[in-house]
């Protein structure tokens, strides 16, 4: 199975990047010269992606401005705007109509030099309506929020106070577009919304990985995320 479309979140207001974020959304922020979401799309690109819709909000119509239409990258870039207040799942919901059966998604303000082809064939492989990316880590000072099973998620906890728990999860999801069905009307977060829902039902896989990712959470992690997407980026 190849997957041609991938979805990137990228409504939030960035409040945490304050003051960059006055003037620029978040997945905008350069760095290294470039906008942050210019190494996602290149990693995507890399991986065979043929088209990427941005799912924006805040600010949102600098995207166009400053990404264009893909032609530059050989893909095609579409756009789908809703209020700032619209939460991730509302978003999506949104958006549905430009879905294909099968998609990636991101989210806008995370990196992982993960392995497509092989998140893609473990998603065919387990048969499941979604897949998502956990990066298992063993520091007793951080504080995970999933538990995977024999490949399966058990335990999605946002607060991280299960016992067992060994990954958090980064995003880069395999979905398919029937996950969106079990989204409320309601303006609601895909994670609150939707996670709990696909573990009760055993229909959400977790595809662990090892390697770093990078968040753009502060301005003062900047220039270390500088130096690991110059390391990572496909087309450096």
């Amino acid at each position: 199975m190849h997957i041609r479309q991938a979805v990137i979140l990228a409504g939030g207001e960035g409040r945490r990047l304050l003051p960059l974020t006055l003037t620029t959304p978040k997945p905008l922020i350069e760095i290294g010269g470039k906008p942050f979401a210019e190494y996602l799309i290149e990693m995507l690109v890399a991986y065979g992606i043929e088209e990427i819709i941005f799912l924006t909000g805040y600010l949102g119509e600098q995207f166009p401005e400053r990404l264009g239409d893909g032609s530059r990258w050989g893909i095609r870039i579409l756009y789908s705007q809703s209020p700032t207040e619209d939460d991730t799942g509302t978003r999506l919901r949104k958006a549905k109509q430009l879905l294909g059966e099968q998609f990636l998604l991101l989210y806008g303000d995370n990196y992982c030099p993960i392995d497509f082809k092989a998140l893609v064939a473990f998603h065919e492989k387990m048969g499941l309506l979604a897949t998502v990316t956990v990066y298992e880590r063993n520091d007793p000072k951080k504080k995970n929020n999933m538990r995977v099973v024999s490949g399966i998620v058990e335990v999605y906890d946002k607060k991280g106070e299960t016992p067992g728990l060994q990954g958090i999860d980064i995003g880069f999801f395999v979905l398919s577009r029937r996950v969106l069905d079990l989204l409320p009307e309601e303006n609601a977060n895909f994670e609150y919304a939707i996670l709990p829902k696909l573990i009760s039902q055993k229909q959400l896989a977790g595809f662990i990985t090892k390697e770093p990712y990078q968040a753009l959470t502060s301005p003062e992690r900047l220039p270390a995320m500088e130096v690991a997407l110059k390391k990572f980026s496909p087309f450096r």
